[in-house]
């Protein structure tokens, strides 16, 4: 585990699986998403903030099988700049070995002006106190 990572608990659905009998590629990306938007929101330091995803680099390393228990997907960040951050997950299978790696590179966007904008001092703080190496 990266030594700034946090770890979130996301649940499987029997419907994530797909014909091959793991954990489908397109429900893999909810996963990651899922673990983002909790890590996000239980910081506090989101609130009226907007991020999108500019980019996602996914890999898979070992199928990953449904299961009763949740997922376990490390978190952390990485080159945090001015209107731009990354996302870096680890996605654990049911032996705590690594099924999924995965960065997402977000970028702060105001909707309505449609233009990247630079994130508060507060956020960038706390995504630069998160932050280690990139996958």
């Amino acid at each position: 585990m990266n030594t700034t990572s946090l770890p979130v608990e996301i649940p499987l659905r029997w419907g994530d699986m797909d014909s091959y009998g793991h954990v489908n590629n397109c429900e893999v990306v909810r996963i990651i998403e899922e673990a983002r938007m909790r890590w996000l929101m239980t910081s506090g330091v989101f609130d009226g903030e907007t991020a999108v995803v500019a980019a996602h680099e996914i890999g898979y390393l070992r199928p990953l099988q449904y299961s009763l228990d949740p997922v376990n997907v490390e978190v952390w960040t990485s080159n945090v700049r001015r209107s731009s951050f990354e996302f870096n997950f680890r996605v654990l299978n049911n032996a705590r070995q690594v099924s999924v790696k995965a960065v997402s590179r977000m970028v702060m966007f105001d909707l309505v002006k449609q233009e990247a904008y630079a994130m508060s001092p507060r956020l960038r703080e706390h995504l630069a106190a998160a932050s280690g190496e990139r996958l």
